[in-house]
């Protein structure tokens, strides 16, 4: 077995895996990550929207009880106004008279809380079409963009599964011993299973490569391994 050939080819094996393992985190983590950012911001905006809905409700039910309690006064008033012609003596007169005062003091009261209520209502109301017009347009910037991105996955799809096409013909070519090594590596180093030597350094954990090591490696009768991070190494000159 010519070990230099070998090595080569995982040379090449390697760049296409490399490209396999980036497409694929693209795929799987990335896009998916940004649909769910997406969603996470439209879902915002509708949680806002029902927040606002909630509390509109609250204000017309406030706004509800003030009337009636607006009518409730009113109609003591007109009882007590109905009962001032019964009355026999000044003082039952008087005092029905300042209780119709009193009543006509609170509906004063009543009177200007239900046009606070109606104006936070109006004001609510404003807010609300306001979240509504926000909401339409994230919905509308989430389905264009999952849209978009649903269809950038399945162009990572073909492009992934092309890419694997190619590497199993250049697999098929390569020591079933050395390919073995090179497997094991791949799923364990973040998709990168071989190094090259440059300036006495490991290009991937750029730990510093002995002269006894260097000379080994250009030996090529045995796989090298990075000590720090036991990826395969080669001499980057040797392939140039």
């Amino acid at each position: 077995m010519d070990l230099k050939e070998e090595i080569r080819k995982l040379i090449e094996l390697q760049k296409i895996d490399s490209k396999i393992y980036s497409l694929t985190k693209e795929k799987d983590l990335d896009k998916p990550s940004e649909v769910a950012k997406l969603k996470e911001d439209f879902e915002g905006s509708k949680s806002i929207l029902l927040s606002i809905e909630e509390e509109l409700k609250k204000l017309q039910l406030k706004r509800k009880e003030k009337e009636l309690d607006l009518s409730s006064k009113e109609e003591s008033i007109r009882k007590s106004q109905t009962q001032l012609y019964q009355l026999k003596t000044n003082k039952e007169y008087q005092a029905k008279l300042s209780e119709i005062n009193s009543l006509k003091a609170d509906i004063s009261v009543i009177e200007e809380g239900v046009i606070e209520v109606l104006d936070e209502i109006e004001k609510k109301e404003n807010e609300l079409n306001a979240a509504k017009a926000k909401l339409t347009e994230r919905e509308k910037v989430f389905k264009d963009n999952q849209s978009r991105i649903n269809n950038e996955i399945k162009q990572l799809e073909a492009e992934i599964n092309s890419l694997n096409s190619k590497r199993d013909m250049i697999a098929k070519e390569v020591d079933n011993k050395v390919l073995s090594v090179y497997e094991r590596l791949i799923k364990t180093r973040s998709g990168l299973a071989i190094a090259s030597v440059e300036d006495y350094s490991c290009s991937a954990c750029h730990m510093r490569v002995t002269a006894q090591t260097v000379n080994e490696i250009k030996m090529y009768k045995d796989l090298v391994f990075c000590e720090m991070c036991v990826r395969i190494l080669y001499i980057k000159d040797d392939f140039s």
